[in-house]
């Protein structure tokens, strides 16, 4: 990619272009790490250590690769995407962030140096991918990137539409506030009953397992032997999944930048989590518990833990990934993370067409939830 001036209207960079999964280099992956470093907003789900298992394993018949801005030695911008849009199994002239079941924040990795014209050059895709619009799934509001997409839009004399418009739980190192009363009568209910389950399980600790790769198995076991098991959704119940799960834990156990936590009562492990790592912050990507042993929430323990961890400084952020609806983590962790689902305009006219039936589906949705919460 070249560089240049940039004026108004315009990018430093030239347009983006198309990378099928097949044609990923090992070059590639190497500036793309680099750019998971130079980001100006992390995904943790965005790395190669995530994706590549993903387009291996879980893409099916979809045409999936990435949009990138930049050459195979340097990147500043980057987004998984995948190639036609499929409503009801029909395809449409739409391009998607790549939201494959298990990657649950669809922000695009920029440059923090030039995170606009960047974002300038993304929305540029190439004329193999002639796609009126782009749908960006789980992706975080409030912050540079989405500053970026505003900017650039206004620039161009359009709007991307919010199709949808949420909160998630989010666990800040610096909050800002202590805890609220009823927070911290929660906290101290959980304290106790930690106190009861030491009294008949043993000793109750918190053990970090990252480092060992027999803790993604026993993961994957005690997943299985509850409801997640029952109801076929465990990873090791679903073809090609844990095959997924085990390649993405050894990448980002290669890098550090895997967390698994493991609650043991006395010779038990009574819960586990597993987390994702990148700019100084964790996702929380899967968790399991035992459940005969669930009068003593041995879940809500480990939320706990995440809590109490906060103050040793290793970490800024933990966003749960969690539904907005989720009563646990809301209850218990304070922040919140604006999240949306967007449709931005591509490719001129064509695009700014699209936008008219993205707010109509909008309109409908609203009357629908209006009709069901009367």
């Amino acid at each position: 990619m070249t560089r240049g001036t940039r004026t108004a209207g315009s990018s430093i960079f030239s347009r983006a272009r198309f990378v099928p999964g097949a044609s990923i280099t090992p070059a590639l992956v190497a500036a793309w790490r680099d750019l998971v470093d130079r980001a100006a907003e992390p995904n943790p789900v965005a790395q190669p250590e995530v994706v590549l298992p993903s387009i291996a394993h879980l893409a099916g018949d979809s045409r999936v690769g990435l949009l990138v801005v930049g050459t195979d030695d340097r990147l500043d911008a980057l987004l998984p995407v995948a190639w036609p849009l499929r409503i009801r199994g029909v395809p449409t002239p739409v391009l998607q962030a790549w939201v494959e079941p298990y990657r649950v924040l669809g922000t695009p990795l920029l440059d923090a140096e030039h995170a606009v014209p960047a974002m300038d050059a993304l929305l540029r895709p190439p004329a193999s991918l002639p796609a009126a619009a782009l749908v960006l799934r789980f992706f975080r509001e409030a912050g540079p990137v989405a500053d970026a997409l505003d900017t650039v839009m206004a620039e161009r004399g359009q709007s991307a539409v919010r199709l949808r418009t949420y909160e998630r739980a989010l666990l800040l190192r610096d909050a800002g506030s202590p805890p609220s009363r009823n927070r911290r009568s929660r906290y101290a209910r959980l304290r106790r009953e930690r106190e009861t389950m030491a009294e008949q399980l043993g000793e109750v600790r918190v053990v970090d397992r990252s480092g060992e790769p027999e803790a993604v198995e026993e993961f994957l076991r005690l997943e299985s032997a509850g409801w997640k098991g029952s109801a076929g959704s465990a990873l090791a119940t679903v073809p090609a999944h844990d095959v997924w799960f085990r390649e993405v834990c050894d990448g980002l156990r290669a890098v550090g930048r895997l967390e698994v936590t493991a609650l043991q009562a006395g010779s038990r492990t009574a819960a586990m989590w597993i987390n994702f790592e990148s700019g100084g912050g964790l996702l929380h990507f899967k968790s399991a518990y035992d459940e005969t042993l669930g009068e003593h929430r041995p879940g809500h323990q480990l939320l706990l833990h995440a809590i109490e961890s906060m103050e040793d400084g290793r970490y800024a952020w933990r966003d749960s990934a969690t539904v907005p609806e989720n009563a646990l983590f809301n209850q218990l962790w304070p922040g919140r993370l604006p999240m949306s689902t967007v449709v931005v305009p591509l490719h001129g006219r064509v695009g700014g067409a699209a936008l008219p039936v993205a707010r109509a589906l909008a309109r409908q949705r609203d009357r629908w939830r209006a009709k069901l919460g009367s």
